[in-house]
């Protein structure tokens, strides 16, 4: 059968599973990563996404939803923590390239659907400490006028109601002491912890998002559960108390190409009153010949009033620490005067926070 895909995308998603440095937390993906690389099927199948959506994500991501909704008798799911009942071990990661390469050959349409009409939208509920910690630290320059939030590439939008979840950072605790949510942190640095629970007064949330999910749609939670790779069981019990949660009051969530609906979303603001803005692993899914675009149109949101843009994406640039040797990406800010800063260096999902002197 003839190849779907040029050799060029081919190189760029073998290349993807080749040197998968996100899954540092997860040797199961590490593993299957190694034999997607080796195996064009495969890597044609990873390749039939939607433009600008990240290969091994969705790829892996389609893999778990197709376990998850009737292939779970499957070999392969042996090897998936996840679909194990507790105190059943999963069979050695290194040893499940056999299993993945059989699992695709059986159920290749189903996946291809999956992967053909899914996006990457792993709503990541520890991420939610990443805005709250910003929202504290910017606290001062906003002052006492509320504020108008709006999450971009919000999915389920559960990081819109990070004030209704609790939090510890550094041996203190923050927000809702008996929220059933609860995220936990580490923290590291030199730097001041602003405090958590001075927060700016919210005067409207809403998110947008391609393709929303729906917090109260069974399927469209499941695919969210088949998004956290097999080890984290920790964030799988997050998730779910956050979509229980977040379901008796879900945000409003704008259906659309924040390209296009951000500078709508801009004019009706009311003028001259605050909005921040916010995203997290987001913009790596925009096409790269897009991001240009992307990155105007969140600027748009402030040209009816003072914008603090707020983002966790990538390392920090320039890294303003002396050691570096912890890795992470920059909690990045730029204020109403355009000048960009690093508040704080955070674990990709929020995992541990080093604060920075001076900030």
């Amino acid at each position: 059968m003839e190849s779907k895909i040029t050799d060029a995308h081919r190189a760029l998603v073998r290349r993807a599973f080749a040197e998968p440095g996100e899954f540092a937390t997860s040797p199961l993906y590490q593993a299957l990563s190694r034999t997607v690389a080796a195996d064009d099927a495969l890597l044609e199948l990873a390749a039939a996404g939607r433009p600008g959506q990240y290969p091994t994500f969705l790829f892996f991501g389609a893999v778990q939803q197709v376990l998850l909704t009737g292939a779970g008798d499957d070999p392969l799911a042996a090897y998936y923590p996840s679909l194990l009942p507790d105190g059943v071990a999963a069979r050695p990661a290194e040893e499940a390239g056999p299993a993945l390469v059989a699992f695709c050959a059986r159920h290749a349409d189903a996946l291809r659907a999956v992967i053909g009409s899914r996006l990457v939208q792993t709503n990541q509920v520890q991420r939610s400490l990443g805005l709250r910690f910003a929202l504290a630290a910017i606290a001062d320059e906003i002052g006492d006028r509320p504020v108008h939030l709006i999450e971009v590439g919000a999915s389920a939008g559960l990081n819109l109601r990070f004030d209704r979840y609790g939090y510890r950072l550094g041996g203190r605790r923050f927000g809702e002491p008996d929220s059933p949510v609860q995220l936990v942190a580490e923290l590291h640095g030199d730097g001041e912890l602003p405090d958590l629970d001075a927060l700016p007064a919210l005067a409207s949330v809403r998110g947008v998002d391609l393709n929303p999910v729906d917090v109260l749609d069974p399927d469209d939670r499941q695919w969210l559960r088949a998004l956290v790779w097999p080890e984290h069981h920790d964030q799988r019990i997050l998730l779910t108390a956050a979509l229980d949660l977040v379901a008796g009051d879900p945000p409003p969530i704008v259906r659309g190409d924040a390209i296009d609906v951000l500078p709508g979303l801009a004019a009706g603001l009311p003028d001259g009153e605050p909005r921040v803005v916010f995203h997290s692993a987001t913009r790596m899914h925009v096409p790269a010949e897009r991001r240009a675009a992307f990155d105007g149109a969140i600027a748009s949101l402030g040209e009816t009033g003072p914008l603090w843009w707020l983002s966790v994406e990538d390392v920090p640039d320039p890294d303003p620490r002396t050691d570096r040797s912890r890795g992470g990406a920059g909690l990045q800010l730029r204020g109403p005067d355009g000048e960009a800063r690093v508040l704080a260096v955070v674990e990709g999902h929020l995992r541990w926070v080093e604060t920075l002197p001076g900030v």
